[in-house]
């Protein structure tokens, strides 16, 4: 996309949308909110014209922006009182931004019936916000790059995102915490951009359409610390202990896009489709948690950057991360779970490094399910790497519920569960593991067969496999069970450690 700079403090308006709420709302009182919040954050808000008549104020020539810098303008607004103590906010058709500097052009915002409703809540006060379409369109200039020391040729950019039948809320309630809360609902998000980079001689167009975009976001600030000044890992760990906290969660439907790249060293044709999904991140002095999940997806490459068409897919996809945030007397949680299902290429691709299918064709799956208890400490963590002063977490425990990946036509699987004692200052393992490997010779043949493994690299891993394996009740299955006992020994099928 295009470089928006300073300019895009003018995305500030949210930090406009603030003070304390009076039972019934006048047009003046929000107005007058927005320009002391703009002061607050650097922000100069002001229109050429101002008047009031029978509960409605009129604004011409609205500017927000950066004192002595170009802004965001709209050509009117109008801010009515109702009678349930709301105010209706109605903003003109001409709303856009000029840049200038090394990044020139223009953004618009267009619209079709966009209202914002201003109202008590909680304290505060809380903007609900619809419109049957909002668009936003942009054009952009800015300097490419030179590979031989002269003027670099300008790389221009454009494009455009609408939304369709958009709708949400923007909220800020005061308190010890100071609350921010934002939500954004839209049957449709659609894109497209282009750019056009004659330095790198490089064309690109892209388009996207979601379905069913749900969105909302909530940050909490401790009114006893102001966010500029968390400048450490110090200071942070003491604002997360004061109440700092920020969630979001995410949902949508299929998506679809398409991507072009004229290139003479990296053409690419690409459409791309993904199913529904969803995500969530909590994060707070208690916990850090990050979980996203996906249906699908199906990415198809038109010859250019490979030689045929490249055709790749997957089944449901699974990221989950969980893990404490300041360390306590008491081990916290953490947890991974990665999940990929039946990830496969199409035949055009395996016949470029496989002609002859000395390989199976099987999909590829994936799948990761560890957890325990652990006392990290991400504020200590930080400043590890800032001081250059190691940090080690107390690992207090690990279990292996799953622990699987399958290609090929082979297969390892693993369970497993270990405490750890961490009194001589590194964590000393007691617990076992069992892990099988299933068509692993197999698949040494074939990837001799296709060339992709020289002899003698199969003979060292075939005697890797020999030293800490033993065959198993299959053909072509080994197994190993891995034991830690007191006094920090390793025992491997009941051999110990050098082996």
């Amino acid at each position: 996309m295009f470089r928006m700079k300073t300019y895009m403090a003018a995305s500030a308006v949210a930090f406009l949308m603030t003070g304390t709420a009076h039972a019934a709302l006048t047009a003046d009182q929000v107005w007058q909110s927005w320009k002391d919040a703009g002061s607050q954050v650097g922000l100069a808000i002001s229109a050429a014209t101002e008047n009031t008549a029978d509960g409605v104020l009129t604004l011409n020539g609205v500017s927000i922006g950066v004192a002595g810098m170009p802004g965001l303008t709209i050509s009117d607004m109008t801010l009515s009182e109702e009678s349930d103590g709301s105010v209706t906010i109605a903003p003109g058709a001409d709303i856009g931004m000029t840049m200038t500097g090394d990044t020139e052009g223009s953004v618009k915002v267009t619209h079709d019936g966009l209202t914002i409703t201003v109202r008590e809540a909680d304290g505060g006060m809380a903007y609900d916000y619809a419109a049957a379409k909002v668009d936003l369109d942009y054009t952009s200039t800015y300097p490419g790059m030179s590979f031989d020391g002269s003027e670099a040729p300008k790389v221009t950019a454009s494009g455009d995102v609408s939304f369709v039948n958009l709708s949400g809320t923007y909220s800020d309630t005061p308190g010890a915490n100071r609350t921010f809360g934002w939500a954004l609902k839209a049957d449709t998000l659609a894109y497209t951009t282009s750019s056009d980079d004659p330095g790198m001689e490089m064309k690109q167009t892209s388009t996207s359409e979601t379905q069913g975009i749900d969105v909302a976001m909530s940050f909490a600030l401790p009114s006893t610390i102001a966010l500029a000044a968390i400048a450490s890992p110090a200071d942070f760990t003491t604002a997360l202990n004061e109440g700092l906290a920020f969630t979001l969660s995410t949902k949508q439907g299929e998506s679809n896009g398409t991507m072009k790249q004229e290139s003479a060293f990296m053409p690419m044709d690409l459409t791309m489709k993904a199913g529904g999904g969803e995500g969530s991140v909590v994060f707070n002095k208690d916990t850090l948690s990050i979980k996203s999940m996906a249906s699908g997806l199906d990415i198809q490459m038109a010859p250019g950057l490979a030689p045929v068409p490249v055709n790749v897919t997957s089944g449901p996809m699974q990221f989950d991360l969980t893990t404490p945030v300041i360390a306590t007397e008491a081990a916290g949680d953490y947890s991974l779970v990665l999940k990929l299902a039946d990830f496969s290429l199409n035949e055009e691709a395996w016949a470029m490094f496989d002609p002859n299918a000395a390989l199976p064709r099987d999909a590829a799956q994936i799948g990761i399910d560890i957890s325990g208890k652990t006392t990290m400490d991400l504020g200590a963590l930080v400043a590890a790497e800032e001081t250059g002063v190691p940090y080690m977490p107390a690992l207090e425990s690990l279990n292996i519920t799953e622990l699987g990946a399958a290609v090929a036509g082979a297969a390892l699987t693993a369970t497993g569960a270990f405490t750890f004692d961490n009194s001589m200052g590194i964590p000393m393992p007691l617990g076992e593991a069992n892990v099988t490997v299933t068509g692993a010779n197999a698949l040494i043949d074939g990837l001799i067969a296709t060339g992709l493994m020289a002899e003698e690299d199969a003979m060292g891993a075939r005697m890797m496999m020999g030293m800490f394996m033993v065959p198993g009740a299959s053909a072509d299955e080994l197994t190993s069970k891995i034991e830690a006992k007191e006094g920090m020994q390793i025992l491997v099928n009941g051999q110990p450690l050098p082996m």
